[in-house]
């Protein structure tokens, strides 16, 4: 019985993953289809190079999107591996949930906790005939999704597939300010401080929730500085996801210092020519991500940050070989002896010893699972934060 028990498990586990690289695959289609005619339109009546870029762009990712979803349907045919829920055998984990199901409380570290918890989601995110006991709950907040550095480049915001799936499961709203992907902190600030108080004017009732990427948790941490206790009361917290909280060494790489140095040619024919330099690799950018300017930056100024909302930081880790080919480039030239997501060190995205914040962990993952073309499950891990911050009673 057992054998045949397992047979029938390792059987629907195949089938579900089928299933969802199927989903995915429609999700993409559909999107994209959509996406190719409206910017065929657009490169119609563009009215200059830079819209017609654009566009064109936009067309090669939603090509990419498609083939790639469409290689992880055919994957799927081979994938015969049989996955055990992690929390299955675990005395620890098992507890934990009884506690966030009954409401009890468990001893048990938040990483922990917040591990069992999107675990379990994971699981029964891709095994359909798994039943969790876990379920979100409902709250009445919103999501503030802030993207990183060269957000330009993608379709969407960073995790915008995922805060999709709240808002039609669960009806949790969102939205998401601009950015400017290539500017720094200081004026980035500016633009959420605008945007952030036109959405607390046109909403008063609403409390808000920031679900930072990245360099957009950067950029979070200036705007809320420089507004301080004005803002707690409108503020539930701010969930900082891959962020370089104390910066990242890598924009200190040998190479990239050369190519720094090779750029100030084309600088220069720029200002001969337009009368300014161009700051062609975003130097000043460059060098408010770099580790000894943020970790200074943190330690002077985390006092003057509201103190009202919660801050939780999660960091990612991957191997080369697991990475986005993109990863896998960053990972060849920018080597790091310390784990890492493909851009920041895990180290570098948690929040420091002398900071009251909550470290959720580190989960496998590389840099670029926020994006909407992603296979990273998303929707886990937002969902595993609602239910965690609710057992918590943060939100």
């Amino acid at each position: 019985m057992n054998a045949i028990s397992a047979f029938s498990e390792s059987y629907s586990q195949y089938r579900s993953r089928f299933r969802k690289s199927r989903e995915a695959l429609s999700y993409a289609s559909s999107t994209s289809i959509e996406e190719l005619v409206f910017n065929f339109q657009k490169i119609k009546s563009a009215q200059s190079k830079n819209d017609f870029l654009k566009s064109l762009l936009s067309m090669t990712n939603s090509s990419i999107w498609v083939s790639r979803s469409a290689f992880v349907v055919l994957k799927s045919l081979f994938d015969i591996r049989y996955l055990e829920n992690s929390n299955h055998r675990n005395e620890k984990s098992q507890e934990i949930l009884a506690g966030i199901v009954n409401k009890s409380t468990v001893e048990a570290d938040d990483d922990l906790i917040f591990k069992t918890i999107y675990n379990e989601l994971t699981h029964s995110h891709l095994h359909k005939d798994y039943k969790s006991s876990l379920t979100v709950p409902s709250i009445n907040i919103t999501i503030v999704l802030v993207s990183g550095v060269l957000n330009e480049i993608f379709s969407t915001p960073a995790f915008k597939r995922g805060a999709e799936t709240l808002l039609d499961e669960y009806n949790v709203k969102h939205f998401a300010p601009e950015v400017d992907g290539k500017k720094g902190s200081r004026e980035n600030s500016v633009l959420l401080k605008k945007q952030i108080y036109s959405f607390m004017e046109n909403n008063p009732d609403e409390k808000l929730w920031f679900f930072c990427f990245s360099k957009g948790g950067i950029d979070t941490l200036h705007f809320l500085k420089s507004e301080g206790e004005e803002l707690s009361p409108k503020i539930a917290g701010i969930s900082f996801i891959a962020t370089p909280i104390l910066g990242t060494d890598h924009v200190n790489n040998k190479i990239l210092k050369l190519v720094n140095a090779l750029s100030k040619i084309p600088e220069e024919i720029s200002k001969r020519v337009l009368g300014k330099k161009i700051d062609f690799l975003a130097k000043e950018l460059q060098k408010s991500l770099s580790h000894s300017y943020r970790s200074s930056w943190f330690k002077k100024h985390h006092k003057s940050l509201p103190k009202a909302p919660f801050y939780t930081a999660i960091a990612f880790e991957s191997k080369w070989h697991q990475s986005h080919i993109w990863m896998m480039l960053t990972k060849a030239f920018f080597r790091s002896h310390k784990s890492n997501d493909g851009v920041v060190d895990v180290e570098n995205a948690q929040f420091p010893s002398y900071f009251k914040g909550i470290n959720l962990g580190v989960l496998k993952g590389h840099h670029l699972v926020g994006s909407r073309s992603s296979f990273y499950d998303q929707e886990a891990l937002m969902k595993a934060h609602i239910i965690f911050l609710h057992y918590k009673k943060l939100v």
